[in-house]
């Protein structure tokens, strides 16, 4: 074999070394990277909606909110199944590069769905209220 072979097999195999050594890196600390990539996500679409506020979206809501995901995030383990779905709805909001008020509230519903417990910081909801009014059929009900 000459010398020329020679160094272009080593130089493979370092390169080979190098390719299967990057993967198993990246394949050990795939959570690190999810958890990386979702809270760049989701604090871009937070700064998105505090830089240029939407009518009718409570900015402070979203930012409580987004503060309680990415702590929990960085906290847990990941779920790639459920990840995966919140990822694909996540990249589906940044599609258009504007975030509107509905799409700001299926944000915060796809932060709560992720962890339910973040729904202890939503608002409780109005509660209908009961009609009081009573309806008369005639004078003498009323003596």
């Amino acid at each position: 074999m000459s010398k020329g072979c020679l160094v272009a097999l080593i130089v493979g195999l370092v390169l080979l070394v190098l390719v299967v050594g990057a993967g198993l890196v990246c394949w050990y600390k795939k959570d690190a990277f999810l958890k990386a990539g979702t809270v760049t996500m989701v604090t871009s679409i937070t700064n998105e909606l505090t830089n240029n506020p939407v009518e009718g979206v409570d900015t402070v809501l979203v930012n409580q909110v987004a503060s309680g995901f990415i702590t929990k995030i960085n906290e847990s383990e990941i779920d790639l199944q459920q990840f995966g779905q919140f990822a694909q709805d996540i990249q589906r909001l940044m599609n258009d590069k504007v975030i509107d008020a509905d799409e700001a509230d299926q944000f915060i519903d796809m932060m709560v769905d992720y962890y339910p417990e973040l729904g202890d910081l939503l608002p409780p909801e109005d509660e209908p209220v009961e009609d009081s009014t009573v309806v008369i059929d005639s004078l003498e009900q009323v003596e």
